[in-house]
């Protein structure tokens, strides 16, 4: 709607017969504000999409890792059975991928290491499999002003968010920046109303700012979830911390 309030106002003042010489210098000026407030928000929105798409894009290797996905999903989808004599239908199989390029490993400060654990005893993990413990400080913050965030929405500052995933899963893609310690998956389907959701993950976006990436996830399923990465591009992912 506030996309075509600066045309409502448009006509009104072009159709605006009779009207005041004041009358016109502020439906002039609210047609100009209006117009502004409309390209900022679609400025913004088409830079979050822009993001969304750029990460997505990168956790699956680019637009050729894409393709070899897609090649490996129709290659066993269908394959020829035993016999030869026909088709069976049959899942493509997806493994954590293995690291071939040497590791860099960099230790926590004492400092750095009694804030790791402080911000993760604000959490809870999902289960005892989930890997958190090569978090990037960077992560330590995000996760933070996550729980923060959540307890302001439940209004209950004992509120601990869950983890459902961090460096663990093979269900990623293949560059996701879990497999490098850079991102973590937060649960939010204990909100209960899907605009309530959409508000939070907005309002960490926000907070969170321009250095994370934050995916609101299967919406409206049951694995719907938040993404809170590092922006691509902003960590080396050759360096493991400990």
């Amino acid at each position: 709607m506030r996309l075509f309030l600066p045309f409502i106002l448009a006509v009104s003042l072009l159709s605006g017969c009779g009207l005041s010489d004041d009358t016109r210098d502020q439906l002039e000026k609210a047609i100009g504000k209006a117009a502004g407030e409309a390209w900022d928000s679609t400025k913004t929105m088409t830079a979050r999409l822009t993001d969304e798409i750029s990460t997505k894009i990168e956790e699956h290797g680019g637009a050729q890792g894409i393709y070899d996905e897609i090649t490996r999903f129709v290659d066993g989808l269908f394959e020829d059975s035993n016999d030869g004599s026909n088709c069976k239908k049959k899942s493509a199989q997806k493994s954590k991928p293995k690291q071939t390029t040497p590791m860099t490993l960099v230790r926590r400060t004492p400092e750095q290491q009694n804030y790791h654990e402080e911000v993760l005893s604000l959490t809870t993990l999902k289960t005892a499999s989930v890997i958190i413990d090569c978090l990037r400080p960077e992560l330590d913050t995000a996760i933070n002003i996550v729980a923060s965030v959540y307890h302001e929405v439940f209004k209950d500052d004992n509120y601990r968010p869950v983890i459902t995933s961090g460096n663990d899963s093979d269900k990623h893609g293949e560059r996701s920046a879990h497999y490098a310690c850079a991102a973590v998956d937060i649960r939010i389907k204990d909100v209960e109303n899907l605009g309530t959701r959409k508000v939070v993950a907005q309002k960490i976006r926000d907070e969170l700012g321009s250095r994370y990436t934050v995916l609101h996830e299967d919406v409206g399923k049951a694995n719907e979830h938040l993404h809170v990465q590092l922006r691509s591009g902003t960590y080396d992912r050759n360096i493991v911390w400990r």
